[in-house]
């Protein structure tokens, strides 16, 4: 009589093993790229330019040969004779782009910086500083160059862009890697272009992850790491004593068999 439920609890544990299991390729980064692959950026370069949006807050330097003059045209950017920067309350001073798209510049007025990328803006800054000072050289930065990561990572959190060529995947290792019950295949990306929020699902399974054009991200774009369907089962407390009752069940049947 014994015998039944004994091969049921085997039955029921085997069962729950199987379907704990994963295979490969639901867990491995591009599963699908194969040694001597090489893959294009093609897609993934050419929407990489960041455009300037309203209320980014913009870094900009002057060089030139005066001494005199960079003391005044940097003076937005709380930069003195010396040229060190000076910092109030931990931040960077510099130029907030304003809702009609444009910066202040001391002397100059405002400069349309919205719509333009870095590189164009230090080209127009660079032809109106010609009439200030000799020789310009202008370099500008965003200084809230940021990203955020969210969902089933181990740590979660918005994080500073070291650099304008911040992938993904770097994100994904700044915030400690995706958790186990992480889905790595429906990754989601918030990016706002224009006041417009714009919503993209990446595979991160897939080699067409280096195609997407989220592969690169952009100021204050959001990264959300969904769970599994596992997860949601697993809070209501029976996947993981369902094993562990299995076993228990089979060990109990057994010792009740040796002893008969």
């Amino acid at each position: 009589m014994l015998k039944y439920p004994f091969y049921l609890a085997t039955i029921l544990l085997i069962t729950y093993s199987l379907g704990a299991c994963t295979s490969a390729k639901q867990v491995v980064y591009m599963y699908d790229l194969k040694d001597t692959a090489s893959g294009s950026l093609g897609n993934a370069q050419s929407a990489f330019e960041n455009p300037i949006q309203k209320n980014d807050q913009l870094w900009v330097t002057v060089g030139g040969s005066n001494p005199l003059d960079l003391v005044a045209l940097n003076s937005a950017n709380g930069i003195g004779s010396g040229g060190a920067a000076n910092v109030i309350s931990g931040a960077a001073i510099g130029y907030l782009v304003e809702a009609d798209g444009k910066i202040k510049i001391p002397y100059v007025g405002k400069v349309q910086a919205e719509g333009l990328t870095r590189l164009q803006l230090e080209s127009s800054l660079t032809d109106l500083f010609k009439d200030y000072t000799k020789n310009p050289v202008v370099n500008v930065r965003f200084l809230n160059y940021n990203f955020s990561v969210m969902g089933e990572v181990k740590s979660g959190g918005r994080f500073t862009m070291v650099n304008e060529r911040t992938t993904i995947l770097e994100a994904i290792g700044i915030a400690g890697d995706l958790t186990d019950l992480g889905r790595r295949d429906n990754v989601l990306v918030v990016r706002e272009v224009n006041g417009k929020r714009n919503f993209e699902r990446v595979n991160l399974l897939s080699k067409d992850l280096f195609n997407s054009p989220f592969y690169y991200l952009k100021t204050n774009d959001v990264v959300y790491v969904e769970p599994v369907k596992a997860k949601f089962i697993s809070r209501k407390g029976v996947p993981q004593y369902l094993a562990i009752a299995a076993v228990g069940l089979s060990l109990l049947i057994t010792v009740i068999n040796l002893q008969r």
